[in-house]
Parts: C-alpha cells; structure tokens; sequence
C-alpha cells in the first residue's frame, strides 16, 4: 500500500464500474436540462376576444428568440428620468387577464396587457415582447417606489432615493450592525448611476442563477445514490479480512477511498451543472451576461454584480458543495455501517433542508448559520446581505466555501476515526 497513486485508481475503478452511478447520473443530468426546455415549450394563445381579430399563436421558443434580439432597443440605455418616464407612459395602464395555453384547455397563464381599444394593443409577436421588456423595468420600478407611486412624473432622483430607503430597511430587517452598514455603503459607491440596463434581462444567464439551486440538490441526491454503499462495500464483499492483514493498516485505503469519493461526486456536480448550463446558455441565450442584478433581480442588492458573475459564483458554489455532501454522505455510511442505511439517513437531511429553508430571525446567529449550509444557501435567494467574520467581512457566498472546506477536512477527520473503530488495526 506504500503506492497510493495505484491505491486511488483501483478505488476509483470500483466505484466507476458500478452501473448505479452512471445510471442516477445519467437521469439527473438529463433532469437538470428541463427546467430551461421548459421555458422554451408549448404556446402563447390570444383569442380574438383580446385582440379584436384573429388569434393569436405563437411557440415559447418563438418568443424567447424575438427577445434575443431587443426589439424595444433598450440595451445600451440607462434607467434614468427619459426611461421611466417612458415606462410608465408604455406600461402605464395594466391589467392582469388569464389566457388559456393552446393545445390544454385546463391550463392557462396570467399576462400583463394594456389597457386600451383593440386596435391600439398591437398584439403581434414584435408588439408582444417589446411590451414584457418594458413590463419587466416597470415591475422593478413598481416593486421598489410602490404601485402607488407609480406616476407619470415620477423621476430618477425618486427612484434612486427609494432604493437607498429600502435598502436601509433590508438591512434593519436583517439586523446588519453600523459596521456591517459602511461596510456596504463602501460598495454601493461603486454602483453606476443612472443604472445601465439591457434588453436581455431574462436569458440563459438569469435562468442559471435562479435555477442552480436546484442541480445543487441533484449533486446531493448524486452524491446519496453514489457513495452510500463505498465503506458498507468492504463488509458485503467480506474484504474486511484482507484490510486486516495490510502491512500498513487502514489509513492509506480510507484516504484512497474517501479521495475517489470526493472526486465521483465533484466531476458528477461539474457534469450537472454543465448540463444545466449548456441548456439555459444555448436555448434562452447568453446575451444577458452583463445584465446589473439590480435590473431585474434585487434592486437594492449594494455591490456591482452582473447576471454572469452571479451565475458562475453560483456554480462554482455549488461545485464546493460537491465536495462536502460526498464527504456528508461517507462519515454516515461509516456511522450507520450500511448502505441502505445511509441513504435513508441523508435522504431525510436532505428533506429537513429543503422543507425548512430558513430560522426565524428571532434566533440571529442560528439563522445565519442555517443559511450557509451547503443544501440551504440559494434556497431563498444569494442576496442575503448578512455577512461572516473571518479575518474580515465576507458575504455569505464567499465565506460558505471556505467553511464548507474546512468542515470536509472535520468529516474526513471523523471519518477515519470511525473507520479505524472497525475490526483491525
């Protein structure tokens, strides 16, 4: 055993040989991928009763092509007193009806269209998407000054000074000390005003930022399916005895074990999120890159950030994250010495996460802490203004995988424990 290299790759060779792996793998990828062909799927339908002619049919993917291409030419522009003005005299009149999908009379979907004659609704596919890329500004700016405020007159001084007030209040609410705050106001004088907005405010990037969460969770359940059986296997196989005899004992083949472990869940979290990625990119677009998460996702969030730089920090989480579920799902397996057990044993944590996402406030240090596990953070959001002290302020998204590294050093740590608690040396 004094060669680990050869050690690690007939470890990893055992575990690459079982067709479980490939199989939950193979089914979890392809699981990823859907949520953005989702977004591209089934059809728009008008009926004449809005349109005042005929109806109305357009494809999904009809749609999220047309707004590739920004027929309301608003990229470039800033989001100042002209544009607003501009939004709320386009966007002005709303009112919510209900569409039937075509093809499934039980299904229907809620547009925002104007209020106005027939005839002046130009309800073409151009008329149509130019009017959402106008609703999404107007719905930012109604979510921050409030629908009533929403006024012809209403300036970029107001918005702008409402998104201080709010943010403010975000960070009462989140019980941010005066250090915390000025650490933030630091980085809100870096934020361009007016802000600069595109026309591509909900394409592949976005859709990767709001939906990783969700491969994160398919990397965990990876993670259960693969690794659960990886120490019981040595008892099933009756190879214990053999351990046993080893010149060096059991530490070399735990490492190689744990170390194929932590390899098989990471290159199957970069295959998940790869695919999930691939799919959002090459179906909805990869023109809203440099879309502000002001635009569109959180108006008061107080740093520079970009749809993409949001996405990528998010993936790049969740590939660390790889890393501590694989090392989470070995020390149980090596608690509970069966891998039946394991899997029943992680697939309830995972359940407890995903049904209780966040702790009331009321507990400060409890909820913070809850947030940064590995199957929580991304559950609510990556705008949590908290932030961790570790040599300095640090946002939630940078300090939780440097925790998460360190905790999978604690686990392997536990884990060898355990393991040298079996018969044997």
């Amino acid at each position: 055993m004094h060669n680990f290299g050869t050690l690690y790759r007939f470890e990893l060779k055992k575990l690459l040989q079982r067709k479980m792996i490939w199989a939950a793998l193979a089914l979890l990828t392809v699981a990823a991928v859907l949520p953005s062909v989702s977004q591209v799927t089934g059809s728009m339908y008008v009926s004449d009763d809005v349109t005042g002619g005929e109806d109305q049919v357009w494809s999904h993917y009809e749609l999220v092509q047309r707004e590739r291409t920004d027929p309301a030419g608003l990229d470039g522009r800033l989001l100042d007193t002209d544009l607003i003005r501009e939004t709320i005299g386009e966007m002005g009149y709303l009112s919510r009806i209900t569409m039937p999908v075509a093809g499934n009379d039980n299904a229907s979907q809620s547009v925002t269209v104007r209020q106005a004659d027939p005839d002046e609704m130009g309800w073409t596919l151009d008329g149509y998407v130019i009017r959402g890329e106008y609703g999404d500004i107007y719905d930012t700016l109604e979510r921050v000054v409030g629908q009533g405020n929403m006024k012809p007159d209403l300036t970029a001084q107001d918005y702008y000074a409402a998104v201080d007030a709010e943010r403010a209040r975000t960070y009462q609410y989140w019980g941010l000390t005066e250090d915390e705050r000025a650490w933030w106001a630091e980085r809100a004088e870096k934020l361009e005003t007016p802000l600069p907005v595109t026309g591509y405010p909900d394409g592949g990037w976005t859709s990767l930022a709001e939906t990783a969460y969700v491969g994160n969770l398919f990397i965990f359940l990876f993670a259960i399916i693969a690794l659960s059986g990886l120490f019981p296997m040595e008892r099933q196989r009756r190879t214990d005895a053999l351990i046993r005899c080893a010149q060096n004992g059991k530490a070399p083949l735990y490492a190689a074990k744990f170390l194929a472990g932590l390899t098989v869940s990471f290159c199957g979290g970069l295959v998940i999120l790869g695919a999930m990625a691939a799919g959002c990119l090459v179906l909805l677009g990869p023109e809203d890159a440099a879309t502000a998460v002001q635009q569109l996702m959180d108006p008061t969030w107080g740093a520079p950030m970009t749809v993409g730089q949001l996405a990528l920090t998010v993936c790049g989480i969740y590939l660390v994250a790889s890393l501590i579920h694989a090392a989470f799902v070995m020390a149980v397996s090596l608690c509970t010495k069966g891998g039946t057990a394991a899997m029943a044993v992680c697939f309830g944590a995972m359940m407890l996460f995903i049904m209780i996402p966040v702790i009331p406030l009321s507990h400060p240090r409890l909820s913070q802490a809850w947030s940064l596990l590995p199957a929580v953070i991304g559950s609510t959001g990556f705008f949590d203004p908290r932030v961790v002290h570790i040599g300095g302020y640090l946002t939630n998204c940078q300090a939780a995988p440097l925790l998460w590294l360190a905790l999978t050093l604690a686990l392997a740590g536990l884990g060898l424990v355990l393991h040298r608690r079996t018969p044997g040396r």
